[in-house]
């Protein structure tokens, strides 16, 4: 996971599992993921996916989500669901698997600021020691259209760039690694936990952030709420183009890189 240990917390909630998934999805897409989701939904146990074993996945999804039986689910409710909540710790134990380079099973200061310096020297592309917002943009070049990218890096390089001269050093970037170790470090021991991270305030705010964002992707009438027609017709527009061969079935072949990643956290969100 290259990633900014700065942006660790708020990268890994967002993307450290996509970028897990992709990667072993890349290798082998008909392999221990569809091998996973087969056991999960093939309900008859032939080998696919069928419409009715994907719709019949998201609605045990949807009243997973829907405790109350409302037939309409918020974006809280989202938030704070059972799969929202595996999730951030999911997230949370790769993200310290990523930097407890001695297995300790936490994070300590050193491990932060380590793996700062370390991102710090790939993004130093000059070698001055300085980086400079173009740089600090190649951050997240595989994660979002370049406009949104720059518009990113910019907030991010103000937030860094503590006496305004116009470039990061390394010492500032290490002292925002420092300060974020510390903000995370709630019990003050000196290690963070994957529960830590999972429990951060860092991490709920991700998760609502997140699920207004699937409100309004599946809010179709507008009233702020998905109701679970809405839940079920987006998961069925998902399986269409999953479906490449347009033979109601999701086979090994269908779940590539690009859609096993973009179909699963689909489902994941909701």
């Amino acid at each position: 996971m290259s990633r900014s240990i700065h942006f660790a917390v708020l990268t890994a909630l967002s993307a450290l599992s996509a970028g897990a998934l992709a990667q072993s999805a890349d290798s082998a897409p008909s392999s221990k993921f569809f091998d996973h989701m087969l056991k999960k939904w093939d309900a008859n146990g032939d080998g696919r996916i069928s419409l009715d074993e994907y719709i019949a996945a998201a609605t045990a999804r949807y009243q997973q989500i829907d405790t109350q039986n409302k037939g309409a689910v918020t974006a809280d409710q989202i938030a704070n669901s059972p799969n929202a909540a595996k999730r951030m710790q999911h997230r949370a134990e790769g993200l310290v698997k990523h930097l407890d380079a001695a297995n300790k099973g936490y994070v300590t200061q050193d491990d932060f600021v380590a793996a700062a310096k370390k991102r710090f020297a790939k993004l130093d592309k000059k070698g001055d020691g300085k980086l400079t917002v173009d740089e600090l943009s190649m951050q997240h070049a595989d994660q979002a259209p370049s406009g949104k990218r720059a518009e990113f890096a910019e907030r991010r390089f103000d937030k860094l760039d503590a006496n305004r001269d116009g470039v990061v050093t390394l010492s500032e970037y290490t002292a925002a690694a420092t300060a974020k170790f510390k903000e995370l470090d709630t019990a003050g021991t000196g290690r963070i936990t994957p529960d830590e991270i999972a429990a951060s305030p860092k991490a709920h705010e991700r998760a609502e952030h997140v699920s207004k964002r699937i409100v309004k992707r599946l809010d179709t009438n507008g009233d702020s709420v998905v109701s679970r027609e809405e839940f079920l017709a987006a998961a069925k527009q998902r399986f269409t183009r999953i479906d490449k061969n347009g033979d109601g079935f999701i086979d090994a072949g269908e779940i590539g890189l690009r859609h096993w990643a973009h179909g699963k956290q689909a489902v994941d969100r909701q």
